[in-house]
């Protein structure tokens, strides 16, 4: 594939800036589309060419830092301040990939969560999907086309975050083109990073209705995410991960796959809660339960903070949750995720604080 067709800024950054000046956002509708935020950019102590004054790099390190520990924390009441912050260090640090993307992340994890915003601003929520699709956009032409030392490795999520959020702006302005164009980029992440980006392609289409073929790619993306993690063909009518725990790795591509990285540390249990929710909407209920108890294998699982929901969706009547997808009402669709939530569910280490909004 010849990636520079695929991200090439003339492509989707342009089509999306025209976006911006033309196209309103209707906030009761963002979670529907917003499902999922899935990060994995690595904590970089900066990227850009040519090193740059030790001052620079402090402050880029600083900011990383801050970023993960709010995300981990999860402090979404913190996420102005550590825009704020990012922002400075790019004025010092403009090279850096790593600072694009998180940035990115920041607008990212606003929209997909605003109902936790105490003062919600229309204004702002209108500019976070776009500006999320130019930052990643930044950040890919920086990683993949920028100066770098020898043995310098590219990051291969970020065509995912540029996928995911082209669709997603796509999807809120019902603009096809600019959809599938998100879609091509989705393609060729998985293509490039199988384990991680499968679930992008997931969350880009996961509201679609269920007879949909882009629904059932999506769908089938989850289960090729989990081929490719055990290294074989998973059975699609008993699949149960336990013969291929002793798989789970902190190290490499495949940490993507396991509760073992300290990116996503509940990325298995977000995983197998979006597969079991994506099969019972697919009418599939008896394999939705024994992915549901999969989740429960992960080493960590125990200190979830959204275990509850997970718990909670496993125990009630799926067969009633299924006829909700079926009725031709996508109104009373029950959410594929943990209900409001996008980013955290797979990335914080503790309960969100008391009297959070919801």
């Amino acid at each position: 594939m010849n990636r520079k067709i695929l991200v090439k800024r003339g492509g989707v950054f342009s089509i999306t800036s025209a976006w911006m000046k033309r196209k309103p956002i209707v906030p009761a509708a963002l979670l529907g589309i917003v499902t999922f935020c899935f990060l994995g950019v690595t904590l970089s102590p900066g990227q850009s060419a040519g090193a740059g004054r030790a001052e620079s790099r402090g402050a880029s390190d600083a900011a990383i830092e801050r970023f993960w520990g709010i995300y981990h924390g999860n402090e979404y009441d913190a996420i102005p301040e550590v825009q704020a912050q990012l922002e400075a260090a790019l004025e010092h640090d403009p090279n850096n990939a790593t600072l694009y993307a998180l940035l990115g992340a920041t607008h990212f994890w606003h929209i997909g969560e605003y109902t936790r915003d105490p003062k919600p601003d229309r204004n702002v929520l209108q500019q976070d999907m776009p500006t999320a699709v130019q930052l990643f956009q930044k950040a890919l032409d920086l990683d993949y086309d920028g100066q770098h030392l020898i043995g310098y490795v590219n990051d291969d999520h970020l065509p995912g975050y540029l996928g995911i959020t082209t669709v997603h702006a796509g999807q809120m302005s019902n603009d096809a083109n600019l959809i599938a164009k998100g879609d091509q980029v989705l393609d060729y992440s998985v293509y490039q990073f199988p384990e991680f980006n499968n679930f992008n392609r997931w969350a880009a289409h996961n509201t679609d209705p269920k007879e949909s073929e882009t629904y059932k790619k999506a769908l089938d993306s989850l289960w090729q995410a989990i081929d490719v993690c055990i290294g074989g063909s998973i059975d699609r009518t008993n699949p149960d991960v336990k013969p291929y725990l002793y798989l789970q790795t902190s190290v490499g591509r495949k940490k993507a796959c396991w509760s073992e990285g300290n990116i996503a540390p509940h990325s298995f249990e977000g995983l197998m809660l979006n597969l079991g929710n994506g099969l019972v909407k697919a009418g599939q209920v008896d394999v939705a339960r024994i992915v549901y108890a999969n989740a429960t294998y992960a080493d960590n699982y125990a200190t979830w903070p959204y275990r509850q929901v997970l718990e909670s969706i496993a125990a009630s009547d799926l067969n009633a949750r299924a006829a909700l997808y079926a009725d031709n009402d996508p109104m009373n669709d029950p959410p594929l995720g943990v209900p409001n939530r996008g980013c955290v569910y797979c990335h914080a280490t503790v309960a969100e604080p008391s009297g959070a909004s919801h």
